[in-house]
């Protein structure tokens, strides 16, 4: 029993030494290959969206964590770009759409397709993550094909952007929202305002809702635990 103690004290200290974070170890087994979907990136856009998505990104490169990120921008569609550690691949809309509600809907054809090559070429993809409501059809779409978990991150919703408003328009995008919030496995937010309205609004449970702020210092442990969380429930899930 003493001995056992000793032993025990011995590996605490060398944990605390070297910085180890014992959760860490717990989720050791990361995924190895991650798809993010996202509207916004750089160097077409710099906005909220576009920061969070490179700065998860680049920490899951530096995890040694396989990342592909599907954007959109017209200029270089069927580009594929290194970020130094990480995949960019741009895409396109093949339709002239004249709402954000059809070209989301019409580009989540192109954004499938991408994935999909990904998916055939390198044999498997772990975890697909998908921003903001317009990359929300293609991630539903794709984990029910794939068979494979996805993770959302809201930036706003459809309540704060259009407040009052109630037309078909609006009506079909708080859909989109909400069935994001129910199939998807996991949801990251910034902040904890957007957390609570996800709750009021489409009774989204606060314990499946993480709020991931890209300042906090623990970012990048904080999004691994998350990512390897949610694959292993889904190969429990899998497995029954």
């Amino acid at each position: 029993m003493v001995d056992q103690l000793l032993s025990q004290r011995i590996a605490e200290k060398i944990i605390k030494r070297l910085g180890i974070d014992e959760r860490d170890i717990e989720y050791s087994k990361k995924p190895k290959t991650v798809v993010l979907i996202t509207p916004d990136f750089f160097p077409r856009m710099s906005n909220e969206v576009s920061y969070t998505t490179k700065e998860i990104a680049q920490h899951l490169a530096t995890r040694g964590v396989n990342t592909h990120v599907i954007s959109y921008d017209p200029w270089k569609a069927g580009q594929r770009e290194d970020f130094g550690g990480f995949t960019v691949h741009y895409v396109t809309n093949p339709v002239r759409a004249y709402s954000p509600l059809t070209w989301t809907l019409t580009l989540s054809m192109e954004v499938s397709r991408v994935i999909a090559d990904i998916f055939h070429e390198e044999g498997n993809i772990d975890l697909i993550h998908a921003h903001e409501w317009l990359s929300f059809p293609a991630g539903i779409h794709l984990q029910a094909a794939l068979r494979k978990p996805l993770l959302v991150n809201y930036y706003s919703i459809e309540h704060i952007r259009t407040p009052g408003v109630c037309n078909g328009y609006t009506e079909a995008v708080k859909q989109i929202e909400w069935m994001a919030s129910y199939e998807s496995k996991r949801i990251f937010v910034n902040q904890d305002w957007l957390k609570n309205l996800l709750h009021i609004h489409y009774s989204t449970p606060p314990e499946k809702v993480n709020v991931l702020n890209p300042e906090d210092k623990e970012f990048d442990k904080k999004i691994i635990r998350n990512y390897t969380w949610v694959v292993r429930q889904w190969r429990e899930m899998i497995e029954k």
